[in-house]
């Protein structure tokens, strides 16, 4: 799934210290996801669940999986990405993440401009099976 990859994730320079922001804008080509996951050849056990506090978040707001991937496809690259940063996940390594907010509406599973504000951050599998690692994804 490299060409979902819009930089080389070995090209990117591991966080040092605190800094874990990744200049240069986005990382993936959300637009490629998107058309992937509307394809219908996503299975629902690629989406990983990356971290504790992602999971606990989705019980919190009572969210599917079914409902985190309408919600990728409802992203747009230009509005709603709002920086690209490492990012810990279970197992404690580092992976390169999107990060994106969007306004959304829970109930019509569609972008609203007076919706809730839900945060995505996000990642992909750099092995080449496609895998998303959503590290976080919650009301903010």
């Amino acid at each position: 799934m490299s060409s979902l990859w819009l930089r080389t994730p070995s090209s990117l320079t591991p966080p040092q210290g605190r800094q874990r922001v990744i200049r240069g804008g986005r990382l993936l080509d959300l637009g490629a996801l998107q058309a992937l996951l509307r394809s219908g050849s996503f299975d629902l056990d690629q989406l990983w669940l990356a971290t504790d506090k992602c999971v606990n978040d989705l019980q919190k707001e009572r969210w599917s999986t079914s409902d985190v991937l309408q919600m990728l496809v409802s992203l747009d690259s230009t509005q709603d990405y709002r920086k690209s940063e490492w990012c810990q996940v279970s197992g404690g390594h580092m992976v390169p993440c999107d990060v994106y907010a969007m306004p959304y509406d829970t109930l019509g599973q569609r972008r609203h401009p007076r919706g809730l504000e839900v945060y995505l951050k996000f990642s992909i599998d750099e092995t080449g099976l496609l895998t998303i690692a959503l590290v976080s994804c919650h009301a903010s």
